[in-house]
């Protein structure tokens, strides 16, 4: 089971491995995926553990990103490894993934208020 907490705020945030492998992958995805069904519009902040990332959870993030995209869910990566974070940014085809390099700027930029247009 992967460890998660929710913050006062709301946000959603789900550890994974960085050195995640492909067995693992399958199970990691259908976790996050019921985590943001219990949870509900919750933002979903993923936290990659310290290490080089593998192949395996480069895809479970991208699975995550387009999970959050159809639900509407806005969703932040932490990853201290600058190299993790040029790898997943370079992985998302298919519009931005947010990249933070610490849990306080993703939970930062996911708590803003968001604003309506009148």
């Amino acid at each position: 089971m992967l460890p998660f907490e929710v913050t006062e705020s709301g946000v959603l945030i789900i550890r994974l491995r960085a050195d995640l492998d492909i067995a693992g992958r399958a199970a990691a995805a259908w976790e996050i995926d019921g985590s943001l069904a219990a949870h509900r519009s919750a933002p979903l902040v993923l936290e990659l553990s310290d290490g080089p990332v593998s192949d395996a959870a480069v895809s479970t993030v991208i699975r995550a990103h387009r999970m959050c995209r159809y639900a509407d869910v806005p969703l932040g990566v932490v990853a201290a490894d600058p190299e993790t974070r040029r790898s997943l940014a370079a992985a998302a085809v298919r519009g931005a993934l947010d990249v933070y390099d610490g849990r306080s700027q993703a939970l930062a930029a996911l708590s803003a208020p968001v604003a309506v247009a009148a």
